[in-house]
């Protein structure tokens, strides 16, 4: 679902959440599996995906909403098989999954971790106290020795 993975990757970048790689493959994937899983097993029109992020537990929850009440369910699959892992893959890539009927069908969610964030001039302002354990933190990280780029002299042979 190119779709999704595009517009979930706008919102983060428009967020301004840093992700580093692993992260940033387990949210397409996680995402890919939970549209296309709606698409191929619902038969409404319409579907809904939410995402809200909660930087304080370095967490972003994903929710794809569609009218089927069928809920998902892992399979055991063959190795030939080219369809059949998508809640597995969910499963594994996630700190958390699930899902439960709605009124108008089903929710199905997964929770991923997400690096810790720098931060920004208004966190700062709007949460003085996140800000205040994260000066902390890093004035308690053990201190890297500084990296010293050889001299010419020491390069030059004798």
């Amino acid at each position: 679902m190119p779709i999704s993975r595009r517009r979930l990757r706008e919102l983060v970048d428009k967020w301004a959440l840093r992700l580093d790689e692993d992260c940033d493959t387990a949210l397409a994937t996680v995402i890919s599996e939970l549209v296309s899983n709606a698409v191929r097993h619902s038969s409404g029109a319409m579907l809904t995906v939410g995402v809200h992020a909660n930087l304080d537990l370095r967490r972003l929850l994903l929710e794809v909403y569609d009218g089927s009440v069928v809920l998902p369910q892992a399979r055991v699959v063959g190795l030939d098989s080219e369809a059949g892992r998508g809640m597995l893959l969910v499963d594994r890539l996630s700190l958390s999954h699930g899902a439960e009927r709605t009124e108008r069908g089903k929710r199905v969610w997964a929770e991923l971790g997400i690096p810790e964030q720098p931060l920004t001039r208004r966190q700062l302002i709007l949460h003085p106290r996140r800000a205040a354990r994260a000066v902390a933190r890093r004035l308690s990280a053990p201190r890297r020795p500084p990296i010293h780029p050889p001299t010419l002299a020491a390069s030059r042979p004798c």
